[in-house]
């Protein structure tokens, strides 16, 4: 179902981090070696590239967030952070995609690092995007 859905809602294919092409590996590596140990994780967290062009012209940024988090923390964790660093409103609804896979809020941080996490850096990237799903 995941799948299908990522299909549905166009979410498919955007690999491209920011973070990586911004900053070296041995800063990315540096980082990873800092906060990533058997308890916890940094988690990079990017828009997606069509959160990005259903935004544009409207004057927005579209940051990168940079949060450590323990293994044993939900993604709703992720979700929690997300939602009050970009002022989304209770009608719109955030989707966190990690390799293209839509993560569920009750799936531990851990699980998605040890199945997920960058092979040349060892951080944990994911990439945000919404959909208003509420009429005004």
């Amino acid at each position: 179902m995941q799948t299908s859905l990522t299909y549905t809602l166009g979410l498919k294919n955007d690999t491209n981090y920011q973070f990586i092409t911004k900053h070296t590996l041995a800063t990315r590596r540096q980082l990873s070696d800092k906060y990533n140990d058997n308890s916890q994780v940094a988690v990079i967290c990017e828009p997606h590239r069509l959160y990005k062009q259903s935004l544009s012209g409207a004057g927005s940024e579209f940051p990168i967030v940079v949060c450590i988090f323990s293994k044993k923390d939900p993604v709703a964790s992720i979700f929690q952070i997300l939602k009050g660093k970009l002022k989304i409103n209770s009608q719109t609804t955030l989707y966190l995609l990690c390799n293209n896979y839509i993560l569920q809020q009750e799936q531990s941080i851990g699980q998605i690092y040890e199945k997920y996490k960058n092979q040349d850096d060892g951080l944990l990237y994911i990439k945000y995007s919404s959909q208003e799903t509420f009429g005004n």
